[in-house]
């Protein structure tokens, strides 16, 4: 390969600067992502997490950056959490379907440990999001900002209701 042209335009100092530009985006790139909180990723790209390098996993399926699980969209999700990595794979409809992908991601992450014994103190699991906690966080802050003298609101009418009116049960 004829790398004749990069002398003429300032050689070294340009070869420098261009890896000193793409070393910058990278840790900037990394940055952003141990800055994000959670990262959202569909749950087909499981099976891809036990052929695919971190770097090409990561590159495929960026998902989406959420700051807590409170933002994410109701279902169940497979959970794995370790260091700076927070994976939430889903929305799964059912609770079945998510055990099955659970145990297809803890075989791959049981593989990744034999291979490289340093990795500990993760977590995997499969979790109904947004919890229960969290929902109930806002409920209780929505009864709060309800003003007090206002009526409650009516009883739901039903069918039952209209009966019981019609015939004077």
């Amino acid at each position: 390969m004829n790398l004749n042209w990069i002398n003429k335009i300032g050689g070294n100092r340009m070869l420098i600067s261009l890896c000193a530009l793409l070393l910058c985006l990278r840790a900037s790139s990394l940055f952003a992502q141990g800055q994000g909180g959670l990262r959202a990723i569909p749950e087909t790209a499981i099976p891809y997490a036990s052929f695919l390098s971190k770097a090409s996993f990561d590159q495929r399926f960026p998902g989406e950056l959420k700051a807590d699980p409170a933002e994410l969209d109701t279902g169940w999700y497979v959970i794995y959490e370790h260091a700076q990595l927070s994976y939430y794979f889903g929305p799964i409809l059912l609770q079945s379907t998510g055990e099955d992908y659970l145990a297809q991601l803890t075989k791959t992450v049981e593989a990744a440990v034999l291979q490289r014994p340093t990795i500990i103190d993760y977590r995997l699991e499969l979790s109904y999001e947004p919890s229960q906690t969290t929902q109930s966080a806002e409920a209780e802050a929505s009864e709060n900002s309800r003003p007090s003298d206002s009526p409650p609101p009516p009883p739901p009418s039903s069918i039952w209701t209209l009966l019981r009116s019609v015939f004077g049960f």
